[in-house]
């Protein structure tokens, strides 16, 4: 077996055996948290949806990576292989636009109690759901292209231009503009939610840093929210460093026509380690939500 394969199966078996118990436990907390109190605070919600979400990343591209690792080829037809590209794309859009909302939402709560941030911790809980749902909306219709890119492998092996091979499923553009066309879109719509990420976790490094005295003395519900801005950034910081790995290995197939199996393997996985690494880091960190 080829040095690639070992580690390939390696890497995708330890994503899935870490990232898919810690995110069922954590669906099934909150599941039991929503019937007992009859709602789940903000917090909880994104993260409730964050969690579902890296299932789906982990169910639609861990588990069939592990396969083609072990061997087992062309175990899906073409609908198959639309649908469950589809799923993961919007899986992983949805993974960055929650991550970004979880955000965006504590450094509001942070925020100073001014006439402005004042209007939007009143405005932004009641609306988390409809932001929800935009996204959701959103992250549905962008990724919609799979349907007519994608089908299952060949049976010779071939390898075509402007092809993204995953062993499992073959994504073939048209040529190099579509091709082009749709990284560039991808690429710009995590460019954008990794920004608000970004911004959002300075803004709360800043707010910490001015009360680094006060928050060492606080109780109750002040140092609370100061462990959940930390535990924030931490899971803010994790999603930045993967997407920058991640990004500079797209880049690279962007600048191609042939992409190699190994470099889509190691993009896949730095793709996907979001999605077990996050839901560890909320666990150790649940004290803090």
């Amino acid at each position: 077996m080829e040095v690639r394969v070992i580690l390939k199966a390696a890497g995708f078996i330890c994503l899935v055996a870490v990232g898919l118990p810690a995110n069922l436990s954590i669906l099934l907390l909150f599941c039991r948290l929503r019937f007992l109190r009859g709602h789940l605070p903000p917090n909880d919600l994104i993260i409730s949806n964050l969690a579902a979400m890296n299932v789906i990343v982990l169910l639609c591209r861990g588990l069939p990576q592990t396969l083609t690792a072990f061997g087992v080829k062309r175990f899906m037809n073409d609908w198959g292989c639309k649908v469950i590209i589809f799923a993961y794309r919007m899986g992983r859009a949805m993974s960055i636009s929650v991550t970004a909302l979880l955000g965006c939402y504590q450094s509001v709560s942070v925020a100073p109690a001014t006439p402005r941030w004042t209007i939007m911790k009143k405005w932004l809980p009641p609306h988390l759901l409809h932001t929800i749902i935009i996204l959701y909306v959103l992250n549905f219709i962008i990724p919609s292209g799979s349907f007519l890119f994608t089908e299952a492998p060949s049976g010779n092996g071939s390898v075509r231009e402007y092809m993204l091979n995953l062993e499992f499923c073959i994504v073939v553009y048209p040529g190099a503009e579509v091709y082009v066309a749709h990284g560039t879109a991808n690429t710009v719509r995590d460019v954008f939610f990794v920004a608000l990420m970004v911004l959002a976790a300075v803004y709360m490094l800043v707010i910490l840093y001015r009360h680094r005295q006060q928050v060492k003395g606080l109780r109750g519900a002040s140092k609370a929210s100061a462990g959940a801005s930390q535990a924030v950034l931490l899971l803010v910081c994790t999603y930045v460093a993967l997407f920058g790995l991640e990004n500079v290995l797209w880049g690279y197939t962007l600048s191609v026509s042939q992409v190699l199996p190994a470099v889509s393997d190691a993009r896949v996985f730095f793709a996907s380690c979001y999605s077990a690494l996050s839901p560890v880091l909320i666990i150790l960190h649940s004290f803090c939500f």
